[in-house]
């Protein structure tokens, strides 16, 4: 439509100063400016459609310049050949044959400055198109490896409970009992939210408790667990299952690895619009707690770098026989 008013508009203004200024009959000024520019307007659209469809690799500026040139020499004698049929008169003839090669390079300029817009604008939809599918490819890729590790963690995190229900059978069976159920509630909840990409912390922290009481159940009154948590923080959006494998760390080091009553402690925190939750637990450096496969950790640092796209989100460090984890959650993905 606006190629078509942008044409009608050049051929009127054209048809007025052939009119005035070589003072040609407005009927044949009207006429060959009419003529002339449809058959620009139709060579023009034919380019820009042909190069949606056709991307030539190699040979841009022969064909930016080969093809206008042919189509414009093409499209004039076509127009001119229109016009004389109509138009049989001498004074016509010789108006056409001296304005022939400045209308020859005006339409030919005209053809190339469209070519070329068209090959950079077909060029840069390739770009986006192909960005777009580049993002759409990571994306899927991304989530995957997130599903990938969910799936991990489950297995792991139930190997774990059922050796702990494995060593409470021979010595106190109603607490075995009570913890496969207590597991089975815990598997269950997880299973609910498989396809839950966030949760609210106060969720995260109900399925906690039920890890925790697995645990307990085990170590008795060795192990404690004291929480400080903000009011604020109540409904902050984490993912899913992120603070268990802090936990279970915590323990691995903190009644693994020493041989008295131990406190581990959680808190969490709003600051800078950011969700700060720790996890500290006592250890001592000189007993070796037992090996495991150091998968909890690793796979809390990947899932928090795959969601916010940021690898400091996840600190460890010790200090004054105190083992801390603290992850750091932004308001928003």
């Amino acid at each position: 439509m606006y190629l078509g008013l942008g044409l009608l508009a050049l051929a009127g203004f054209q048809a007025w100063a052939l009119t005035e200024l070589l003072e040609l009959p407005f009927q044949w000024a009207l006429m060959d400016a009419g003529f002339h520019w449809l058959i620009l307007g139709l060579i023009a659209y034919f380019i820009a459609n042909t190069l949606s469809y056709y991307h030539p690799s190699r040979g841009k500026i022969a064909l930016s310049l080969l093809a206008p040139a042919l189509l414009t020499l093409i499209g004039l004698q076509l127009a001119g050949g229109v016009c004389h049929w109509f138009i049989r008169d001498s004074a016509y003839d010789y108006f056409t044959a001296s304005w022939a090669l400045y209308r020859y390079t005006v339409f030919f300029l005209i053809l190339v400055a469209i070519t070329m817009l068209s090959l950079l604008w077909y060029r840069l939809g390739e770009k986006e198109d192909a960005q777009r599918r580049k993002e759409e490819m990571e994306r899927i890729a991304r989530e995957a490896e997130l599903f990938k590790l969910r799936q991990q963690l489950q297995p792991h995190f139930l190997f774990n409970s059922l050796n702990s229900i494995n060593a409470l059978i021979g010595s106190r069976p109603a607490e075995a009992r009570n913890m496969v159920q207590q597991l089975s509630d815990f598997l269950r909840g997880t299973l609910k939210r498989e396809d839950q990409k966030l949760i609210s912390l106060n969720e995260e922290l109900e399925y906690l408790k039920l890890y925790l009481d697995i645990e307990q159940l085990r170590f008795g009154h060795r192990l404690k667990v004291e929480m400080e948590l903000d009011e604020s923080a109540a409904t902050w959006q984490i993912p899913p299952l992120i603070l268990q494998p802090l936990l279970e760390n915590a323990i691995k080091f903190g009644v693994y690895g020493t041989t008295g009553n131990i406190t581990i402690f959680l808190k969490s925190s709003v600051q800078d619009n950011h969700l700060y939750i720790t996890v500290q637990n006592p250890y001592d450096q000189d007993m070796e707690p037992p090996r495991g496969t150091g998968f909890g950790l690793k796979s809390v640092r990947r899932r928090l770098l795959l969601l916010y796209g940021r690898p400091n989100l996840l600190n460890l460090h010790k200090e004054d026989g105190q083992f801390m984890a603290e992850i750091k959650i932004p308001k928003s993905l």
